[in-house]
């Protein structure tokens, strides 16, 4: 009985997981393609950086959707989990501002996961 509640809880707790990685996922890749069609415009990084805040905001509110949504079922409040998740989302999106001076200068492309 309890291995079956415990297999019941992982199962449940790697569904909401698997949600919050394809999301961040998809927000990854949509911010590849992005930041590749700007890198081909030889885009300047302060303007690719201000255009990259607004970019694939579908995808953005889905990862932080998903992510909020774990946060609150392992118990944080609802101010936690939409601070963490909000960090979460804005990690994705760092990652790609800082990266693009260097993708530029480098003459290399970011690639998809």
């Amino acid at each position: 009985m309890f291995l079956l509640y415990g297999v019941a809880l992982l199962s449940a707790a790697t569904a909401g997981m698997t949600d919050a990685e394809a999301s961040r996922v998809d927000y990854s890749n949509c911010l590849t393609d992005f930041t590749i069609t700007h890198l081909d415009k030889k885009t300047a990084r302060g303007t690719y950086v201000k255009a990259a805040a607004a970019a694939c905001m579908d995808e953005r509110n889905a990862m932080l959707a998903a992510i909020k949504k774990d946060e609150l079922e392992f118990g944080s409040t609802e101010k936690e989990a939409t601070d963490f998740a909000t960090e979460e989302v804005d990690g994705v999106l760092l990652s790609f501002t800082n990266g693009y001076s260097g993708f530029l200068n480098s003459n290399t492309r970011p690639v998809k996961e």
